[in-house]
């Protein structure tokens, strides 16, 4: 069982990962005037489960901007399979920020990158700081971020360390992206290299190395798969190369993003009780309301 520090602990949520699961649980729900509400509801809900459970002092809410980002400059298809959100979520966005930021928390949504990006930034930046950080999401990208200090926390609120990672995952967290750039993610439309799956990934990266180091030892490939699959593997990699850099380019998480948010800006702050009553009230959230009543 993992003890958290949570005076001295930032929660980053990756908030387009917990947008879209609101709006599945509840993709029809609307108010007595027909507003949609769903996906505020849901998200409210998570959120103030969230808060009740880990009574966090630095927290802050990532959401991906409108539009395309540098990913798609890099490959055209990135993401392409993906539909285009729903009007009804995108109705519930705007409305959902204003919830948040009377709860008293932070919210960060930069033009250009990822909230995956927004979030790796602001970890690594105060892991720099000597903080702990817990960055709650499902998504698999995230784990290559981990370290001692930076952990994932899941839905299902397990905590992935280094080692939790590794088992889960076959490899090191400086090794994912490398897995990714072998055999690719769906999700995301990210190509990886024609005939290599996780295992046989999981294999290249833990008997060679990282990507560089496969690419430069060819030759051990087939002492790692023998017979004629080892030959496959191998001629597939020669011909895609630069297909398997790109996918690894794509599923890495930039640190780097100019933001100028601090550690303090993500301190979490009293809500704003009267304005969430009113908000409530309106999207007739009476369970919610009734947790701020004064």
């Amino acid at each position: 069982m993992w003890n958290l520090n949570r005076k001295n602990s930032l929660f980053l949520i990756d908030g387009t990962s917990y947008l879209y699961r609101a709006y599945y649980i509840f993709p029809t729900l609307t108010n007595s005037r027909g507003d949609p509400t769903g996906a505020i509801y849901g998200f409210m809900n998570m959120i103030h489960r969230f808060l009740h459970r880990y009574n966090p002092t630095y927290m802050l809410v990532a959401f991906d901007a409108k539009g395309k980002t540098f990913r798609h400059e890099l490959f055209k298809a990135y993401k392409l399979h993906r539909s285009q959100m729903p009007q009804v979520l995108c109705d519930q966005i705007e409305p959902l920020y204003e919830l948040i930021r009377a709860m008293g928390i932070s919210i960060q949504v930069e033009a250009g990158v990822e909230a995956d990006d927004v979030i790796g930034t602001l970890a690594k930046k105060a892991e720099k700081q000597g903080q702990i950080i817990y960055i709650s999401t499902n998504d698999k990208d995230f784990a290559q971020l981990v370290t001692t200090n930076i952990k994932i926390m899941t839905s299902q609120n397990f905590i992935l360390g280094p080692q939790e990672v590794f088992l889960k995952y076959g490899v090191r967290p400086d090794f994912i992206i490398d897995l990714i750039g072998l055999m690719g993610d769906y999700s995301d439309n990210i190509p990886g290299v024609p005939g290599i799956g996780i295992k046989t990934a999981q294999k290249l990266l833990q008997n060679i190395g990282n990507l560089n180091e496969i690419f430069y030892n060819l030759d051990k490939i087939e002492t790692i798969i023998p017979s004629r699959k080892g030959k496959k593997i191998i001629n597939s990699l020669k011909k895609h190369q630069e297909v398997a850099f790109l996918s690894r380019k794509l599923a890495t998480i930039f640190t780097d993003v100019k933001i100028e948010t601090n550690y303090e800006h993500m301190a979490v702050t009293e809500p704003n009780n009267e304005h969430l009553q009113a908000l409530f009230s309106y999207y007739e959230f009476y369970n919610l309301f009734n947790c701020y009543s004064e």
